[in-house]
């Protein structure tokens, strides 16, 4: 009979990630056939027909489809129809929150998008698949296996209690084991502790008189010490909070006040009462949370100039040269890039994430070194970094 045919889904609604997370799962699983989606709907429609052994899930589902299931609901769904299919969480959120409730929910693991998440990706598959192999068929205390063989029979029967209690059993045994082991080899140095203690206690104390000398007397005629300085004159402020969009409810006191306090007092960055007569704010600055992160998602995202995604590609398009070496060597394929577009719209930290060779790479980076200035991204009204993954294809025509 032939081997059923095995399934890895990848669901994410950006299709360079798809695209990119794909071409490095093909190489490295032969035999596996990788189905991808845009939606967590178009994944659950076809679940049931081709159940996967391993789903690759973003997080966020909506930017093609308002409305749509994010990751977190999908993962809900995915288990409560195959509880034994692992579920690998992909974001480029980095919330700690989303994180703890994709591992509540029964994920295997959560990984960041950015450098070093396809290995990241890939380690989390090996680690899937080696511990199938650990716990597969040939185990005789697997339980699968273990109600397989005594089903429709009495499991009140020995052999059933011991398999099924075999792996506590066996903890149990080698912790009463260790515990034993080191009670002997401990028993000694402790009963040696214990002698030289009761030694020490039956010793005769020895008698030490100390004899206290009078104090010297007052000098009544030293003046008394000066007093300390007044503390510097405040005035009144009250705190103002730079705005931050956040998942959780904001607690009474960290609420911003309201306007109309705002025009009696001097804003600052504590809620302090002043000094009468007081007319200067103390010197504090409110740093920017944001200022040297790198996202992949914002609210706003960074737009190349005259035509978005678009005219990039076609940008890319009208300056990219074949290179000679690649040419005569018959090179075909795709480079993939990495870049940053920074706080004022330039382009940073161009690097290639996978190449072909023949000196295709360099030309990828060296045109996009070569893009104008970008539009900057934004994340709570202030300009941020965000990265970008670009693949661009070299193709030789006949």
């Amino acid at each position: 009979m032939a081997n059923k045919k095995q399934f890895i889904y990848i669901v994410d609604d950006e299709p360079l990630q798809l695209e990119l997370l794909k071409d490095h799962l093909s190489s490295k699983m032969a035999g596996y056939e990788i189905l991808t989606f845009d939606t967590g709907e178009a994944c659950l429609a076809v679940f049931n027909n081709h159940k996967p052994s391993i789903v690759f899930l973003d997080y966020n589902l909506d930017s093609k489809v308002k409305g749509a299931m994010d990751g977190l609901l999908v993962l809900e769904k995915i288990k409560k129809l195959s509880p034994k299919t692992e579920v690998i969480m992909i974001s480029g959120q980095n919330r700690i929150e989303v994180a703890d409730k994709a591992i509540e929910l029964g994920a295997f693991n959560y990984i960041s998008k950015g450098d070093g998440a396809l290995n990241k990706a890939e380690s989390s598959m090996f680690q899937i698949f080696e511990n199938l192999q650990m716990t597969g068929w040939d185990n005789v205390t697997l339980s699968a296996r273990t109600e397989m063989v005594f089903a429709n029979r009495n499991k009140q029967y020995g052999a059933y209690i011991l398999r099924t209690n075999y792996q506590k059993t066996a903890a149990k045994a080698f912790l009463i084991t260790v515990a034993v082991f080191a009670l002997a080899i401990s028993a000694p140095i402790i009963l040696e502790k214990i002698s030289g203690s009761l030694d020490k206690l039956t010793e005769k104390p020895i008698e030490v008189t100390v004899e206290l000398k009078e104090p010297p007397p007052l000098d009544k005629n030293e003046p008394p010490p000066p007093p300390p300085p007044p503390p510097p004159p405040t005035i009144e402020t009250v705190k103002f909070t730079p705005p931050v969009v956040v998942d959780k409810e904001i607690a009474e006191e960290e609420q911003p006040p309201p306007q109309e306090k705002l025009n009696e007092t001097n804003v600052g960055v504590v809620t302090q009462e002043g000094t009468e007569g007081a007319t200067e704010l103390p010197p504090e600055t409110v740093a920017d949370p944001d200022a040297d992160k790198v996202f992949t998602n914002v609210e706003e995202m960074p737009g190349f100039p005259n035509g978005g995604e678009s005219a990039m590609y076609a940008y890319i398009t009208k300056n990219i040269r074949y290179p000679q070496m690649a040419v005569d060597a018959n090179i075909t394929g795709k480079v993939f890039v990495n870049f940053v577009v920074d706080q004022n719209g330039n382009i940073a930290d161009v690097k290639v994430l996978r190449g072909i060779g023949g000196g295709c790479d360099e030309e990828a980076v060296r045109v996009i070194k070569s893009m104008p200035k970008w539009t900057p991204g934004k994340q709570n009204g202030r300009t941020v970094k965000v990265s970008f993954n670009v693949p661009i294809s070299f193709t030789l025509r006949n």
